[in-house]
């Protein structure tokens, strides 16, 4: 049995064919970037996880509005303030102490 030999020009119809077929991408000899075009996009996935901060809008609408966070921390101060341990006042601190310029 010989086997048969195919003119280039059928060689590549049957070429094209099987990519139709078998849904194939043309072999290129340079890079087509279509490993990065066939994964799934993760920005949309990332934007889901992470909810919008809404502290700014309820901060326009109410003046008064306080974080949980910033709470515990105004709290934290006047505890500190009581013992004497908390931060100085603007301009009392140790860079007021040491002085003007020096000439």
């Amino acid at each position: 049995m010989r086997a048969r030999k195919f003119t280039p020009q059928v060689l590549a119809i049957i070429d094209e064919a099987a990519r139709k077929v078998f849904n194939h991408r043309p072999v290129v000899q340079h890079r087509t970037g279509f490993k990065l075009l066939a994964k799934t996009p993760y920005g949309p996935v990332a934007a889901k996880y992470y909810p919008p901060d809404l502290t700014r809008s309820f901060k326009k609408l109410a003046k008064d509005y306080t974080t949980d966070l910033e709470e515990r921390r105004q709290d934290k101060l006047v505890r500190l303030r009581a013992r004497g341990k908390g931060p100085p006042k603007k301009g009392h601190g140790n860079r007021a102490k040491k002085g003007g310029k020096k000439r």
